[in-house]
């Protein structure tokens, strides 16, 4: 598994783009340092690499139906543009290029199966960890990065989000190694660190516009570094950092639309700005974030506010400054954001669990100073001090070790491709049949089936910004006379009824889709 890991990762150049400036950042710090130095900073790099893929290698990548429940969308547009159609002319999408431009490449080369597009999402998974790591190590100290990688991954939908096929993941960990290569730029002052890092967060844009949420805690450090400078031209100094920086994510981000982007920024404008309701959807409005969604994850919100209290007290903000500043940037924005989706959670997950990591650390490292010699003695004080601290330590990571866990089991009972029904009943019509619509793209892709590419992609937020409507959903199967629906159980549009009662039968379901097909079709010997 590691090998076939490791031949995707080699295969699409440009989807690895990140872990080759990681390594590229590494080896600038690589050559000033003793071998000593090496192996204490690298060990524990190593150590959350290994473990990271040992989870990996006990989920069900490639038998897996659906991980994350918006797979359906980001493996059909691959599939389709891998079979000759083209992004946002013909296949109608609202997100940046680049994911789907890297995907289509992967199947291209290593064909197009649910495992292909897994694995480039576990690879960029790792880059995600592995950046978080090292900017919590070149912060705070190895072992603050060890806890904080575990809290990480332990925390609610990141272990999901590092393996399914989803935009969230990617986008916000090519985000953190901008940030890792301005902290790189500190310590060699190049400004070509500083052009990189400006190149990386264009890319992370260009995977999903919500990358931009790290970009304020990035701004802070690039302008707290400037300030540090000796002399009176700080002010001068951090304008010029900050527009060869900008500079730089701009001149990118323009030149990946133009050559991948075409047509993107009509849907993409209008799916981000217009709203209306929807009988099934509702508004967006509706959608919006559970404070009580806090509560799964209550040790790392604790752990945060103790550690902003001891780093405040103790004079020490500056370690914590940029998940302090990154907390503080996802939840204004996430407090008044509509509409708001479990997965956006990971903007939460990373800063609480920087802070979590540090926290638990100083804890440690107490403990490890006052540690009373000899026997202990119930009756000292020093003793029970030291057993609370203990308890303080031990209790998130039994608590978020118990989630991770559940996380693991969760996904290993996932349900199979060879046991849903109705993939099982696409594949028997396959050969009869050229086009199918289904509201999830995951059903036609397992069949390995067309969709008609202006209906590849059918979300609430198609719906909302007036962008389509179910009556021209119905014409356009017209049009295409396609011989397959799956449509969710619990549709009640009346404008498909007609159409299915006039030509199509209904055949099987799974409990959360039905599958129609054309009686043309089915009356057919196979």
């Amino acid at each position: 598994m590691l090998s076939t890991t490791l031949v995707y990762s080699q295969s699409g150049a440009s989807v690895l783009l990140g872990l080759t400036l990681l390594i590229l950042t590494e080896f600038g710090e690589w050559v000033k340092i003793g071998a000593v130095s090496r192996l204490r900073n690298y060990a524990g790099l190593l150590i959350v690499v290994a473990a990271y893929l040992l989870i990996i290698l006990q989920l069900p990548l490639g038998t897996a139906f659906q991980l994350g429940n918006d797979e359906g969308f980001e493996v059909i547009k691959p599939f389709l543009c891998s079979k000759g159609y083209n992004l946002y002319t013909e296949i109608w999408n609202d997100q940046p290029p680049v994911f789907t431009v890297i995907l289509t490449a992967a199947f291209r080369i290593c064909g197009d199966s649910i495992m292909t597009a897994r694995l480039v999402s576990v690879a960029l998974g790792l880059m995600l960890i592995a950046t978080f790591y090292e900017l919590v190590r070149r912060r705070s100290g190895t072992w603050a990065a060890v806890f904080g990688t575990f809290f990480l991954v332990a925390s609610p939908s990141v272990l999901l989000l590092s393996v399914s096929v989803m935009l969230e993941g990617p986008a916000v960990g090519t985000a953190l190694l901008a940030a890792l290569l301005t902290f790189q730029w500190r310590k060699s002052r190049h400004r070509l660190w500083l052009l990189a890092s400006g190149a990386a967060m264009a890319l992370a844009l260009q995977i999903k516009l919500t990358a931009a949420l790290v970009a304020p805690a990035l701004l802070s450090e690039l302008l707290l570094l400037s300030a540090a400078d000796v002399g009176k031209s700080r002010i001068r100094t951090a304008l010029v950092h900050t527009l060869v920086w900008g500079a730089s994510l701009i001149a990118v981000f323009v030149l990946i639309g133009l050559t991948f982007g075409k047509g993107s920024l009509k849907t993409s404008w209008e799916s981000h700005t217009g709203a209306a309701f929807d009988s099934e959807f509702g508004r967006p409005e509706d959608h919006k974030f559970d404070p009580r969604l806090l509560r799964s994850h209550i040790e790392c919100v604790v752990a945060a506010v103790v550690a902003t209290i001891v780093a405040t007290s103790r004079k020490r903000l500056s370690e914590i400054s940029f998940p302090l500043v990154l907390l503080l940037t996802v939840s204004a924005v996430h407090a008044v954001h509509r509409p708001w989706w479990n997965y956006y959670y990971l903007h939460l997950a990373v800063p609480l669990a920087w802070l979590t990591g540090w926290i638990v650390n100083e804890m440690l490292q107490r403990i490890l100073t006052s540690y009373p010699k000899g026997w202990l003695r119930l009756a000292s004080a020093r003793t029970w001090r030291m057993l609370a601290l203990c308890i303080l330590v031990a209790a998130p990571i039994a608590r978020s070790e118990r989630r991770l866990e559940d996380t693991i089991r969760n996904l290993r009972q996932r349900e199979t491709v060879s046991a849903n029904p109705i993939v099982e009943k696409m594949r028997q019509y396959a050969g009869r049949a050229k086009w199918v619509y289904s509201d999830s793209g995951i059903y036609p892709f397992h069949a390995r089936l067309l969709v008609p590419p202006e209906l590849a992609i059918v979300m609430p937020k198609r719906f909302w910004s007036g962008q389509i409507t179910t009556q021209q959903i119905v014409e356009t199967c017209k049009r295409y006379q396609t011989e397959m629906l799956v449509l969710p159980v619990y549709t009640a549009r009346p404008e498909w009824k007609v159409l299915l009662d006039a030509e199509y039968s209904l055949v099987t379901t799974d409990n959360k889709y039905l599958l129609y097909v054309a009686k043309r079709i089915k009356e057919q010997p196979p």
